[in-house]
């Protein structure tokens, strides 16, 4: 009895790697090249999108090596989140703006677009669990 619950136990598991790796095939990076950075944390990809690449890891959002940092745009902007999950299962989200990536798993990418049509300072959080509540919060601020 004890061969056939480890046989089933390693089963269950490699059937549930190939689930979630057929699962995350379908999902697109939504991260494009050929871009110039202006700013740190910043990359233009034309005049009129403003593109800030992002990475989550446990209990914090990164950029340039700044913890949950404070993301400037001005009113009117065109915003591009790059999303990359480097550690856990996590997304980025703004609810005023009615704008959030996908949940991903670590070493997962995807992106979120939106424009800044409010002025004013505006939490944006990782809505998974309790990771909110936990630090994974940072200030988006419209000029």
């Amino acid at each position: 009895m004890g061969k056939i619950a480890i046989i089933l136990i390693i089963a269950l598991l490699v059937l549930g790697g190939v689930g979630l790796y057929i699962l995350n095939s379908f999902r697109g990076t939504g991260v494009t090249g050929g871009a110039t950075f202006d700013n740190v944390g910043e990359k233009q990809n034309n005049q009129d999108t403003k593109t800030f690449i992002v990475t989550g890891e446990n209990f914090k959002f990164v950029m340039d090596g700044i913890n949950n940092p404070d993301i400037k745009v001005k009113l009117g902007d065109k915003v591009r989140i790059e999303f990359t999950s480097t550690g856990g299962f996590h997304d980025w989200k703004v609810d005023e703006f009615y704008a959030a990536t996908k949940q991903v798993v670590e070493g997962d990418s995807t992106f979120v677009e939106f424009t800044a049509d409010k002025k004013g300072s505006f939490e944006y959080y990782c809505s998974v669990g309790q990771h909110r509540a936990n630090g994974m919060k940072g200030k988006l601020i419209v000029e």
